[in-house]
Order: C-alpha cells, then sequence, then structure tokens
C-alpha cells in the first residue's frame, strides 16, 4: 500500500515539476532605449525581419506559384489584414521578441494614423500542449501585444482580444519551422 502511495506521490512530483513554468518579466522595450520610438533597432540587419526560419520555405517547398504566394504572406501578416503585420513568438513564451519590434512599430504607425480602425488580436499555438493551455497560451500573447499598442499610444477601445490556441493552424505539419509559423498573434481589421 504504502508502495504504491510513494509511486503515485514520485510521478505527481516529477509531473509538476516537469510543468513549471519560468517568471516572464513584464513587457518592455528592446534594451537599446537610446533610439527613438519608430527608428529602426540597430541590431535588426535585414531590411525586413519576417519572424520566421527562412527554412520554412525549403521544408514546405510549395510547388504551385499560388501556395507560394500563401506562404509569403503568411510569414507577413498570418491570417491578419494587411498592411497589419504578424508578431511570432517563441515556443511556450509569451513575451514579445526583440525581432518583433519593428513588426509592432509598423503596426502603431499604422493604428495611429488610423484612428477610425479597430482591430481584434487572435492569439494562436503550434500543436504541442493541451488545448486548454493553448488556449490560455494564446490568450496572453494577445493581451501581450494589446498591453504595448496601449503603451504606445493607441486607445484601448480600438482593441479586442480572441485565443484560437491551437485550432487555426496555417501550416500542419509537425515540424519547428512549421511550428513558428503558428504561434503569432494576428491584427484582424473589424472596422
Amino acid at each position: 500500500m504504502y508502495f504504491v502511495i510513494g509511486n503515485i506521490l514520485l510521478i505527481l512530483v516529477l509531473f509538476l515539476v516537469g510543468c513549471a513554468k519560468k517568471e516572464v518579466p513584464l513587457i518592455g522595450f528592446p534594451p537599446s532605449q537610446n533610439q527613438t520610438l519608430f527608428e529602426k533597432p540597430k541590431d535588426l540587419v535585414e531590411k525586413e525581419q519576417v519572424g520566421v526560419p527562412a527554412e520554412l520555405s525549403k521544408v514546405l517547398a510549395p510547388e504551385k506559384e499560388e501556395e507560394r504566394k500563401d506562404l509569403d504572406y503568411w510569414k507577413k501578416y498570418g491570417r491578419g489584414s494587411a498592411p497589419l503585420l504578424a508578431i511570432f513568438f517563441d515556443f511556450d513564451a509569451f513575451n514579445i521578441r526583440e525581432d518583433m519590434w519593428e513588426r509592432i512599430k509598423k503596426n502603431v504607425q499604422y493604428l495611429l494614423a488610423h484612428p477610425e480602425v479597430k482591430v481584434e488580436l487572435q492569439g494562436n499555438c503550434d500543436e504541442r500542449g493541451t488545448n486548454e493551455y493553448n488556449m490560455a497560451l494564446g490568450s496572453k500573447r494577445a493581451l501581450e501585444v494589446k498591453k504595448v499598442l496601449i503603451r504606445l499610444g493607441v486607445n484601448e477601445a480600438r482593441i479586442s482580444t480572441i485565443s484560437f490556441g491551437e485550432e487555426r493552424p496555417l501550416c500542419k505539419e509537425s515540424n519547428e519551422e512549421c511550428w513558428s509559423l503558428n504561434r503569432r498573434v494576428d491584427f484582424i481589421i473589424t472596422k
């Protein structure tokens, strides 16, 4: 009897330790604070960061021109409304990656220039994890982006959020390149 209870407790402890999450710091600007808000960070070398590994094109290797156009669109906008850019995330994280700040700034510039536009931020995850966990993570991602937009001057009344968790993948293959495309917040223009 004690042996069975001991094994159950051991399994429970191992499960809980394995599920522990690291503390994610509050959002903030990238480390280089000496630049103006809409100035391109000096450490970004490419003209435009897409947030998805370049190898994704090779993995999916779309044969039709139409599929290639879809992939290029997805890397830029996700399922969102152009010209607003999708924000991509690291695995099991909801903090804004440093390479996504340029995208955030471009989206803020557009929203500030078009005060009549309202957006819905749609949080998405890759297929790993439970449905419940991914719904919560998608929600945290959308709320994190919303907080940043508000801090940068976008009126909160113009922003709504929703989480789709893992339910709406753009890419359905089970590999890192594909998963990285599914970990995102889409900007949908609602008005």
